[in-house]
């Protein structure tokens, strides 16, 4: 059987590829795939502990076992078409993520921008990401944020591309009826936001 694996940031720089089909025998493990891919890019075996998987857009350990035309993705940990969830190249609109988030019954809306900082000798950061999962993964944030802190609504906007310091790179909006769960939802959801959704930034000077 054939899976696809897919390189992303600085693994995609190590091997030179953005993907590559592997021919693995029924019932091979992500394992025994990931064994496969070291052998022919040996350098990037080092970064196994560190290293996360997915298969098919959703995170896997290495016994899961694989199936024809499964797509794998070899991510480096993270560092971020539903309503409230977007990733673009063009600028947020901050106007437009706050009036998505506005209801009558929300006594509060929180609003949460991430900027780019202007750090030594950095000018700008490149943002790179695996989209489809990032978007899976970006409303599961909501919807969580929604069943644990009872928020009304929330919105979460990410962009891409090479972002000047001082511009938004992320922007977390919430409403709920009191401003405690606003701000506790907001703080969360940025806090999964860096951890599950494979968005990766470079510094460029």
């Amino acid at each position: 059987m054939d899976v696809t694996v897919r390189f992303f940031a600085a693994y995609r720089e190590l091997t030179g590829l953005r993907e590559t089909r592997v021919a693995l025998a029924d019932g091979a493990t992500l394992g025994d795939l990931l064994a496969r891919v070291f052998e022919a890019h040996p350098k990037l075996a080092r970064y196994r502990p560190s290293m996360l998987l997915a298969v098919n857009q959703e995170f896997a350990d290495p016994g899961v076992r694989l199936k024809a035309g499964d797509e794998v993705a070899l991510l480096p940990p993270v560092s971020g078409g539903r309503a409230g969830v977007d990733i673009r190249r063009k600028a947020i609109d901050v106007e437009a993520v706050v009036d998505s988030v506005h209801r009558h019954d929300a006594g509060a809306v929180v609003l949460f921008l991430g900027t780019v900082r202007a750090d030594p000798g950095v000018k700008a950061l490149d943002y790179e990401v695996y989209r489809p999962m990032a978007l899976k993964k970006m409303g599961e944030i909501v919807e969580l944020a929604k069943q644990k802190f009872g928020v009304l609504e929330m919105s979460i906007v990410h962009r891409l591309g090479r972002i000047p310091v001082g511009r938004p790179s992320v922007a977390v909006a919430c409403s709920a009826a009191h401003r405690q769960e606003a701000f506790q939802a907001c703080a969360w959801a940025m806090e999964e936001l860096k951890q599950i959704v494979p968005v990766w930034k470079t510094e460029r000077g």
